[in-house]
């Protein structure tokens, strides 16, 4: 008998991670950038911490594709032949993962025998074939080419979306930040403040661009953005010169039309409704409200194209 036959989620949950940690280990370094020394020099540099990142990202893909082929059985997954699997009543238990697994075209092969190729990007093969081939070089001592943190960005982002889908990747990013342990205790040697995730969408923007990323989202993020009221409130940082909100704009109506009275941001993740009515600031041309706070007297609505608190009575 075979022993601790893994499942689809344990495949997809190590795939994951392996993608997530390319993408820290970026994001770190750059975030930890300042004004004096150039960009171009810290990361000439850091080189081993992108080619760490291209074997990670085979490790994800990898992942996600054991992932797949566990959906239909894991014992596919086995490299060896069954004239020597141990099964027979005789034969004493081996466990799974004393096996050794298929790996590369094998892998690959099987893969697209699990899946229905039509719900498969057509751009993974090549994707998976240039990750592999400089996976191959790297470890192999002769992975001498410069890569660049937005190249290895955007093999991240392919990866999830050709094998996830859209809004994956950012789905996977929130799920690890806010499920750390840090989260549930009032700790005041662990700040976990929401703008640190907001400022990951702010990088992602200032090195990638909206265009590409666009590519791995649902929304379209290129459509007319607007301010989200949670993230200002819980993304708010204090500074040398007082309390800085976020300023940048990620929500957008949903559905886009021009009467809609829904949004949802796609960085916090929250849904919520608004009106249509016309901005009085002068010069603000915002047509979106929503309702800030609601007592007994007042109410104060903020245009969420300006922030412009207006207060009303009622």
């Amino acid at each position: 008998m075979i022993k601790d036959i893994p499942n689809s989620d344990e495949y997809k949950d190590v795939a994951i991670e392996c993608l997530i940690q390319a993408y820290n280990n970026i994001y770190n370094v750059d975030n930890t950038l300042n004004n004096e020394t150039p960009r171009e020099e810290i990361w000439e540099y850091n080189q081993i911490v992108l080619r760490t990142a291209i074997v990670l990202i085979h490790q994800g893909l990898e992942g996600l594709m054991k992932s797949e082929i566990c959906k239909k059985t894991p014992l596919l997954l086995i490299d060896r032949k069954r004239s020597d699997w141990k099964t027979l009543p005789d034969s004493a238990d081996e466990s799974f993962s004393e096996m050794n697994t298929i790996g590369g075209d094998d892998l690959l092969r099987t893969f697209f025998a699990c899946v229905n190729t039509k719900k498969i990007d057509t751009n993974f093969l090549s994707h998976y074939e240039e990750i592999r081939i400089k996976r191959n070089k790297i470890v192999h001592g002769i992975g001498t080419e410069k890569l660049t943190p937005e190249y290895i960005l955007i093999l991240i982002l392919n990866s999830f979306t050709y094998l996830l889908g859209k809004d994956s990747f950012w789905d996977a990013v929130s799920s690890k930040f806010y499920s750390h342990p840090g989260f549930k205790y009032e700790d005041s040697d662990i700040e976990w403040e929401d703008m640190i995730h907001y400022n990951r969408m702010e990088y992602l923007n200032l090195f990638i661009g909206k265009k590409e990323l666009k590519k791995h989202f649902s929304t379209d993020i290129t459509a007319r953005e607007y301010l989200c009221p949670f993230c200002i409130e819980k993304a708010e940082m204090i500074t040398e010169d007082g309390l800085k909100y976020p300023d940048s704009k990620w929500a957008f109506l949903n559905p886009n039309k021009p009467d809609s009275t829904n949004m949802s941001c796609i960085v916090c993740g929250t849904d919520f409704g608004i009106i249509r009515e016309d901005c009085e600031k002068t010069n603000c041309k915002g047509n979106v409200k929503y309702l800030l706070e609601d007592d007994d007297t007042t109410e104060t609505w903020v245009c969420l194209t300006c922030w412009n608190e207006e207060i009303k009575n009622t």
